[in-house]
């Protein structure tokens, strides 16, 4: 059986839940040079019924005294149209374009009803993983039904020429 059939059923192997305690590091709001470590991807469909993909990165800070620190995006926004249609927004994706930009991802040029759009790629751990990248660093708080939180997120801010890659 499926591992779902067999948690309803009560024999769920997933018995024990953990916690692992790290360095508590604060860091601070700004902006540092990263290399992107990771990327995951949310589908969702929003109230407004559209369908779209949340991109979070992760990012190791690579200089400073959080060098080393990982932190993830607050999340990137590619918001997805039918096939059979042209998009009906013209601004919708224009932040997603741009970071595609930013990784250097190349963009495919579809022809529809005579008019070239730009097919936009997902941002995947193959296209993205190692990119050097400036991320800003700033609080994030929001509201819950329980309290109110705040956290750090990072936002993607432009491509990083490190050191290295301009000695090579």
């Amino acid at each position: 059986m499926s591992k779902f059939v067999d948690s309803l059923l009560g024999d769920d192997i997933f018995t024990d839940a953990f916690y692992e305690e790290n360095d508590n590091v604060f860091i601070e709001d700004g902006t540092y040079p990263a290399i992107v470590k990771s990327v995951i991807r949310n589908t969702i469909i929003t109230r407004h019924n559209t369908h779209a993909d949340i991109f979070k990165p992760t990012y190791e800070i690579a200089k400073g005294k959080t060098k080393g620190c990982l932190i993830t995006d607050k999340g990137i926004w590619r918001f997805r149209s039918d096939p059979t249609k042209v998009n009906t927004s013209k601004r919708g994706n224009i932040i997603y374009k741009n970071i595609l930009d930013i990784f250097g991802i190349p963009l495919e040029k579809v022809e529809r009803d005579g008019v070239i759009l730009k097919r936009l790629p997902k941002l995947t751990n193959e296209n993205i993983v190692g990119k050097n990248v400036l991320i800003n660093v700033e609080a994030d708080t929001y509201k819950s039904n329980y309290s109110k939180f705040a956290n750090k997120v990072a936002v993607i801010h432009s491509k990083w020429e490190n050191d290295a890659s301009k000695k090579q």
